[in-house]
């Protein structure tokens, strides 16, 4: 069966027909003004169109969302599906074994910090007044585990979801569990959407270009602020999350032309890591998203916190008070973790994981931090901002007004639970035997992007006092000797044989191989969106703090991993003065990538949205043995 781009159709079923015997709710529900932070079509529309998570050899989980709780949520599957109307489609829902069509139920949940605030790109009748703060927007999420799949085979499948005496249906696409080992899959490998212009010309263009994807491998920077509902589902520029991924976005690039994303994902299965923008910062206390999500607080600091407050905040001692107030006054991947269903590692839940996609052996791991603006005063009393090198003087008697630098949000240093749970995976059979070895990863070793500056370390907090011995300021240190990705990290993956590392966070196309020639590193997370490359051949510099901070620590150009940067072996930009440019960096040029896994082939296309010209290979190199 096609694939289709159709959008969501809502089928209206005879109130006649919907009676209590058959479903179980038989009463429409109440018509309301819809509340702030929720949308006008929220009681006759799904929210997003169905899509597919954590395949196994024999089924794969659908997962959809809507903006009503509703009842009978279920997942049609088998030929002609995609037919069913009316009472046909009522009936389906109820269907018995051994019919042509086959129902799975799902399971129901409602998303827990989902939110709209005043900054929200919404429609102005439901947009929430800069008084009203941070308004609640109720989000249901619905899954259905089906199994009894054969690899290979492709299912038409549909979900439905009853909403009063509506029952409210999706498009029909297919479905199918983890490829077997030997089948040819491709796989998008992309990052850093961010809701950004020119990301639904990107996914529409790469669709176009590479035919039916297999798979997404998505290496963080899904959105901009995790818990703002509207960045995933409907963000009115047109670019959210699931609409470009799904066909059903609508934006006009850089070139002047609208682009809808493509159907990618209600077929093939994504893989995301997580990027700093997938980590919502504290929000007790915040009075918009913007706000909370640039004040994520140190774990230790709010524990600190929290027990100066214990007895007043949680006087019986309830072990999930604690942890909730700690993480409302620190920082959350909560929503992350509740939109998706992905494999889970005994010490990282769903933040780290490694998972079998058919020839491949996928590692996602948490590599990030608070991205920070680049300030820095030598002088700590005229200090007013916080950044990645300095506190501003107003807030060092507040800890929960300090910045902490850029602060890392999850270890993966040699000491790290991280680094355990990884040593022993990159260890087991399933990884040493997999054709392919494949880590993805937000933040990498190795870049000619903005943000490998400062370097990957824990920030070393440096109190400056006066003659008395007070402290009149605080700056931060990042020394390039302890880079816990270079030095902890890449040679625990190269001493492995992985074959790729997939990073994203700069917005850039990039490239290197290991000096034992068996690791390729790859950043292509430049969707049409660019933060630029730093390398003499781009004529960028990224800003050095001056003296006390040690201007050693900080690389004004260049990779400070070390790796000298690959020239796209097909078809690379030219400098000014025609060299080829080991990267690509302009805000024109989309890039997306693709592995193949049938060949070992990851082929790079760019493809300049300003000019309207087809995407054109750049870049093919060939990974595994």
């Amino acid at each position: 069966m096609p694939r289709t781009t159709r959008s969501n159709v809502a089928v209206a079923a005879a109130a006649a027909a919907l009676t209590a015997a058959t479903f179980a709710v038989a009463v429409p529900a109440a018509t309301a003004a819809p509340a702030p932070g929720s949308t006008p079509a929220a009681a006759t529309e799904l929210l997003t169109d169905p899509f597919l998570q954590a395949p196994t050899e024999t089924g794969v989980t659908v997962v959809w969302f809507t903006e009503f709780a509703g009842s009978q949520h279920a997942v049609l599957l088998g030929d002609g599906v995609a037919d069913l109307e009316g009472k046909a489609l009522a009936k389906a829902v109820h269907a018995k074994k051994g019919a042509d069509v086959r129902s799975v139920r799902a399971t129901t949940m409602q998303l827990s910090r989902t939110a709209e605030d005043s900054g929200s790109r919404i429609p102005d009748e439901v947009k929430p007044l800069p008084e009203d703060g941070i308004v609640d927007r109720a989000i249901w999420r619905h899954e259905a585990v089906v199994e009894g799949l054969e690899p290979g085979d492709e299912v038409p499948y549909r979900v439905v979801s009853l909403h009063g005496q509506q029952l409210v249906a999706s498009a029909a696409f297919t479905l199918q569990p983890a490829p077997a080992e030997g089948q040819g899959t491709k796989i998008l490998l992309t990052s850093d959407h961010q809701a950004m212009v020119n990301t639904p010309a990107n996914l529409q263009l790469a669709a176009e270009t590479i035919g039916d994807i297999d798979g997404v491998f998505v290496a963080g920077d899904l959105v901009n602020i995790p818990d703002r509902a509207s960045e995933w589902f409907d963000d009115t520029r047109g670019s959210a999350f699931f609409p470009v991924l799904q066909g059903t976005g609508g934006r006009v690039s850089t070139g002047g032309v609208e682009y809808g994303g493509a159907a990618i994902i209600q077929n093939a299965p994504l893989f995301p890591a997580i990027g700093n923008h997938e980590v919502q910062g504290r929000r007790d206390g915040a009075t918009s998203l913007n706000a909370s999500f640039n004040n994520p607080v140190p774990v230790a600091v709010a524990e600190a916190a929290y027990a100066e407050v214990a007895d007043e905040v949680n006087p019986t001692g309830d072990p999930e008070v604690k942890a909730a107030w700690i993480e409302d006054n620190s920082f959350s991947t909560r929503t992350y973790e509740e939109i998706f269903t992905l494999p889970e590692s005994a010490s990282g839940g769903e933040t780290y994981y490694a998972t079998t996609f058919g020839d491949v052996r996928l590692v996602s791991l948490y590599s990030t931090r608070i991205w920070r603006g680049t300030t820095a005063q030598a002088d700590p009393a005229v200090r007013t901002a916080n950044s990645r090198y300095q506190e501003g003087a107003q807030n060092l008697d507040d800890p929960f007004a300090q910045g902490y630098g850029e602060h890392i949000f999850e270890a993966i240093d040699a000491s790290s639970d991280q680094y355990a749970w990884l040593a022993d995976e990159l260890a087991s059979d399933a990884f040493q035997d997999a054709k392919y070895r494949v880590v993805i990863l937000h933040e990498g070793p190795q870049g000619l992007g903005d943000n490998v500056m400062p370097q990957f370390a824990d920030p070393q907090r440096i109190e400056e006092t006066d003659a008395s011995g007070d402290v009149v300021g605080v700056r931060y240190e990042y020394p390039a000797t302890e880079n816990e990705l270079l030095y902890d990290l890449q040679p625990l993956l190269e001493d492995a044989g992985v074959d790729l590392v997939q990073n994203g966070h700069s917005h850039l196309w990039n490239r290197f191989v290991s000096d034992n020639d068996t690791t390729n590193w790859i950043e292509t997370s430049n969707t049409g969106n660019s933060y630029g490359a730093y390398h003499p051949l781009s004529g960028r510099s990224r800003p050095v703090p001056p003296a006390p901070w040690d201007a050693s620590n900080y690389w004004a150009q260049g990779n400070p991993g070390g790796l000298d940067p690959i020239v796209p072996t097909v078809d690379p930009y030219l400098a000014a003065d025609g060299t080829p440019q080991p990267f690509v960096q302009s805000n024109d040029l989309a890039v997306f990538t693709v592995f193949d896994t049938a060949t070992g082939e990851v082929t790079s296309y760019s493809a300049n949205v300003t000019a309207g010209e087809a995407p054109k290979v750049i870049d093919v190199f060939t990974i595994g043995g």
